[in-house]
């Protein structure tokens, strides 16, 4: 394995003007002594979360090779001061790109960015040391610290970038540098802050203007913005363009969705040229079956074997939080959670109600909501337009929390209504004291309406069992 890290390449990196006389190597940058492992280089950064610098004598305790501080540490321990830990980080982002001989991924859009993003690495990792953000590390100090341990030996690079505010998609492009930009879709995420969708998908697009010669935008070809951000790609000097999606002219078609094992997985029918692929996913909806295309589409473009990339797609779970499935006992009564707990918007939210209409049980369909934020003046009727969805779903019983989530719940016939609340934590009991067996509960929400507290309960109540993947 090539080493990354050493003395010599921090100073480098981090512009310094003298090496420390130590002798280390470490392949992994680090930020959370929670995590942090023998060797690893912890970087103290400051944040509304905490200082860093608290952590110092816990990182070295835990075996860090060294560390990177804004002021001068005593003791005899290895330690680069810099004036700035984030803008250091990047500086590390910066030079571990260069090193880098991977072929870069960097996947952005309002929706399925990053279980996109999780299941692609886990493909490319079929094919090649593959490196990639872990967990949704997709701002402005996540996106650094992904790349800053990015290794000179690794095959391929799997990045996310997310964004809540205009500005932030360009600076964590210009760091990435991809080869290949991939947008899921386009829809109204942070729309209370972007103010319209036309502005989110523009600012989506300021990733074009970092993608690398020869590289390829990949686009979601039913997306109403897909001739909008194909005309962008075009102007930021990108030559190549697949598209993905059920339109008829799509690189990578969506010929045949149908779902199976009682609705909980999926069997897909996919063509690319004259090359007809039939594979299963051992989830389902049609939104993560669309993923699925653009994961073909990045491994078209990289010249890998489809038929291999397609088996490894058959075998992956969704990903914890978006969609994991787990079959749980509580209080001796067999339950089946589908936890899509981490995060939504109007879009993501529609989609995960819809593949419920699919589930044969002989239990109930239950719903639990957490409040959609960010979304502006608009958020009372994005909230009411669920309840069309809830009906063509079959879901049996709703329950919500939030302001927002009032709206939805007031538009809901009465045998459809569960308990709404103001807080998850006010509607737990609710939703336990309700469930029967062989109910199936979905669950899902904005991060801040901190629903996922209700799957985490019944995950830690229960002894669950995620289901596997089939071989």
């Amino acid at each position: 394995m090539t080493v990354l890290w050493t003395a010599s390449t921090l100073t480098e990196a981090l512009e310094l003007n003298d090496t420390p006389s130590v002798v280390f190597e470490s392949n992994t940058i680090s930020i959370d002594t929670r995590t942090l492992k023998n060797d690893d280089i912890f970087i103290a950064l400051k944040g509304i979360n905490g200082n860093g610098h608290q952590y110092v004598e816990s990182a070295f305790a835990k075996g860090a090779a060294a560390v990177i501080v804004d002021c001068e540490i005593s003791g005899s321990k290895p330690c680069f001061v810099v004036n700035d830990t984030l803008n250091a980080l990047q500086k590390l982002a910066i030079y571990a790109r260069k090193q880098a001989v991977a072929k870069v991924v960097a996947i952005t859009g309002s929706v399925g960015k990053t279980t996109t993003k999780e299941l692609l690495r886990q493909v490319l990792e079929k094919f090649g040391k593959t490196t990639y953000s872990i967990a949704s590390y997709n701002n402005h100090w996540g996106v650094p610290l992904s790349l800053a341990n990015l290794s000179s030996d690794s095959n391929f690079g799997v990045f996310e970038i997310g964004m809540n505010n205009e500005g932030e998609i360009a600076p964590l492009a210009s760091l990435i540098k991809p080869d290949v930009v991939i947008i899921t879709k386009i829809a109204e995420a942070h729309i209370g802050h972007l103010g319209s969708v036309e502005v989110i998908a523009k600012e989506k697009a300021e990733a074009f203007k970092s993608v690398q010669e020869n590289g390829v935008a990949i686009l979601n070809r039913d997306d109403a913005f897909y001739d909008y951000l194909s005309d962008l790609a075009i102007k930021a000097g990108v030559k190549n363009i697949i598209s993905f999606g059920k339109h008829e002219q799509a690189t990578v078609r969506l010929l045949d969705y149908s779902t199976e094992n009682q609705g909980y997985s999926s069997l897909i029918t996919a063509q690319i040229g004259d090359q007809i692929l039939k594979y299963p996913l051992s989830f389902a909806g049609e939104h993560l079956a669309l993923n699925s295309l653009a994961i073909l589409a990045c491994c078209k473009h990289f010249g890998l074997d489809l038929t291999l990339a397609t088996q490894a797609l058959s075998s992956l779970s969704a990903v914890s939080g978006r969609g994991l499935r787990h079959e749980l006992t509580i209080d001796g009564k067999p339950i089946t959670l589908i936890d899509d707990a981490y995060n939504a918007n109007p879009t993501s939210m529609k989609a995960g109600l819809s593949s419920l209409k699919n589930i044969q049980t002989t239990g109930r369909r239950i719903a639990v909501l957490g409040e959609m934020a960010e979304l502006g003046i608009n958020s009372k009727q994005y909230h009411q337009d669920l309840a069309e969805v809830i009906k063509t779903s079959k879901i049996d019983l709703v329950f919500a929390s939030g302001e927002g989530m009032t709206h939805l719940y007031e538009a809901l016939p009465s045998h459809v209504q569960g308990a709404c609340e103001l807080t998850a934590q006010n509607l737990l009991s609710h939703v336990i004291n309700s469930l029967a067996a062989n109910d199936t509960v979905f669950i899902k929400g904005s991060k801040s309406s901190k629903i996922s507290t209700i799957a985490n309960y019944l995950l830690n109540t229960s002894n669950p069992q995620p289901l596997k993947a089939r071989a």
